[in-house]
């Protein structure tokens, strides 16, 4: 009876076991994303694989309610799995038709298939220049495009009831139609509200055009007037302006202004240049970088004085402007105890991530030094690699129980050119180097090993993604050696090595002087920033310093 009972339960284990290795066997993970959407009348300003969101921008003259896309091209990434990507883009299938004529005033929604479903989005966004100016104007033109309101201000002694129209364009050129037209509205009368029927592609839209008086005589352009200020016939601000100092606010010259943050200050002459000054920096591996010029533009947040010279001579009280002030940095004081860098879930972190998983779970962890809860970055080694202790903006994963895959890079409202990124750190421990796997690094086994501090403002259509394990790393990057790499361009950086333990018991301040590969690129909400600290600057290498440690915090930018 025994021996029977033996029996029969070695072959209900069999049984079970040959149940087990049937159906739990999973099916790959293969994450599907659109590569790319081409057509007419538009180019792909974004692709954003985190949100799955795909921005068009239209051109001015673009229909958005007639938009033709001719194809749609995606591509995959496989983790834990060796697949062969083409075979597996043949299959893969939207839950609609992607080609075609659609409206783009509502985004495209479909959800790509294959062993997993993910959802994407397909939306425009289109940008039509509008202006509006009369004879005589004071400051800038207010265009409120949702409510189609144009407002326009003149001297109080105006005779409203002839307005002389310098320009007049409210929709696409060339292809948009007005009733009345400019001439029409030319000289006549503005005393009350004027409505304009602008036609484009079929479509109607009704303005209203205001022009009213102000007793101000001076304004900022970019702004509606802001205080009183006389001066005589045929005075005018062409080199004018004069600017000083002002509450402890550097002198900015003569010779007018170049803003840069948010509304802008600007001279209205037709040789006036809105950018910032740069001057050529350091020669960088025989690229050229440039860097802001100090006291020479204006600068987010600071306020400065101006002064009306007429004949020499200075016309009324002087004026004050402050610029509108610049960005900031998602928890850039490191006191949110509820971020994802703390954790071992850095798959889908906000802003700021960290390499930490359950191998090695104090990369990055958040403690007290000095008086205030910083960012502490502690290496380690595990299965006989080293392990950086690390904090980024981005994303990361393990796609293998020896390899960690980190995806640098996030979305960033960037509104305002910085000089530079401050920081604060102090490394209570950076040694020499007792781990080198031979994977390529600089330094060696003995050698001094040093941290890093690294800042970019970079447009890319995808995270950077780089891998790093028991074998030589993958999509190592570093922008002072490049101004660009697959994903798109660097527009600017700022690095700092740090090659020895700090001494005292206090933060050491530091600023990370920004040098701009692209002098063109507007601030604007299309770009990404990317921040990373390193107990050991070739940590990806497998090369460093098992015990170095490095307290971070209070990332903001100076202007």
């Amino acid at each position: 009876m025994t021996r029977y009972l033996k029996t029969a339960f070695a072959a209900a284990a069999a049984l079970l076991a040959a149940s087990c290795i049937s159906n739990d066997i999973p099916y790959p993970v293969v994450e599907l994303r659109i590569a790319n959407v081409e057509g007419e009348g538009f180019s792909v300003s974004e692709n954003n694989v985190t949100s799955r969101v795909v921005t068009l921008t239209l051109d001015e003259a673009t229909d958005i309610r007639n938009v033709k896309i001719d194809a749609v091209t995606y591509d995959a990434v496989v983790h834990s799995i060796e697949l062969n990507k083409a075979e597996l883009l043949d299959q893969v299938r939207s839950s609609q038709e992607l080609t075609g004529t659609f409206n783009l005033l509502s985004p495209i929604y479909t959800t790509l298939s294959l062993y997993q479903d993910y959802d994407w989005t397909i939306r425009a966004v289109q940008t039509i220049e509008r202006r509006f100016s009369v004879t005589g104007q004071i400051g800038a033109t207010e265009i409120d495009t949702e409510n189609r309101i144009v407002r326009v201000y003149v001297p109080d002694d105006t005779d409203l009831g002839h307005i002389e129209i310098e320009e007049l364009k409210l929709g696409p050129a060339e292809i948009t139609t007005y009733s009345p037209s400019l001439e029409e509205l030319s000289g006549s009368s503005f005393e009350s509200v004027r409505f304009v029927d602008v036609t484009c592609h079929g479509v109607t839209e009704r303005w209203m055009l205001y022009v009213e008086t102000t007793n101000v005589k001076v304004a900022l352009p970019g702004s509606r007037p802001v205080a009183e200020y006389g001066y005589g016939h045929g005075a005018h601000l062409r080199r004018r302006v004069r600017f000083g100092r002002r509450a402890g606010i550097p002198h900015q010259g003569r010779h007018g202004v170049a803003a840069d943050a948010g509304e802008r200050l600007r001279r209205r002459h037709p040789d006036g240049d809105d950018r910032p000054r740069m001057e050529n920096g350091n020669q960088s591996n025989g690229l050229t970088v440039y860097k802001l010029v100090p006291k020479k533009g204006l600068f987010a947040g600071h306020t400065y004085e101006f002064r009306l010279l007429v004949g020499g001579n200075e016309q009324g009280a002087p004026l004050e402007y402050t610029a509108p002030a610049g960005n900031t940095i998602p928890n850039g004081d490191m006191e949110d105890a509820s971020m994802s860098c703390w954790t071992q879930n850095n798959k889908t972190a906000e802003f700021w991530g960290s390499g930490n998983n359950t191998f090695t779970k104090g990369l990055c962890t958040q403690a007290p030094f000095a008086g205030g809860m910083r960012a502490k970055l502690q290496a380690t080694s595990a299965v006989g690699v080293l392990a950086s202790g690390n904090l980024f903006t981005g994303l990361f994963q393990k796609d293998l129980i020896t390899r960690g895959v980190v995806s640098f890079g996030q979305t960033y409202a960037w509104k305002a050119r910085p000089r530079a990124l401050k920081v604060q750190y102090f490394a209570e421990h950076i040694g020499p180097v007792d781990i080198d796997k031979k994977f390529g690094a600089p330094i060696g086994m003995g050698d001094q090993d040093r941290a890093r501090i690294m800042v970019a403002i970079v447009d890319w259509n995808a995270r950077r993604e780089v891998g790093s394990g028991t074998e030589p790393p993958t999509g190592t990057w570093d922008p002072q050696e490049a101004a660009s790499t697959e994903q798109g361009k660097i527009i600017a950086y700022g690095s700092l090595f740090i090659d020895e333990s700090s001494t005292g018991d206090r933060m050491i301040d530091t600023e990370l002087e920004l040098h701009f590969y692209d002098r063109e690129a507007k601030p604007s909400g299309l770009y990404q920033l990317v921040i990373s600290c390193s107990t050991s600057a070739y940590g990806d290498f497998m090369t460093g310093c098992k015990s170095n440690v490095l307290y971070i915090d209070n990332f903001e930018w100076a202007y």
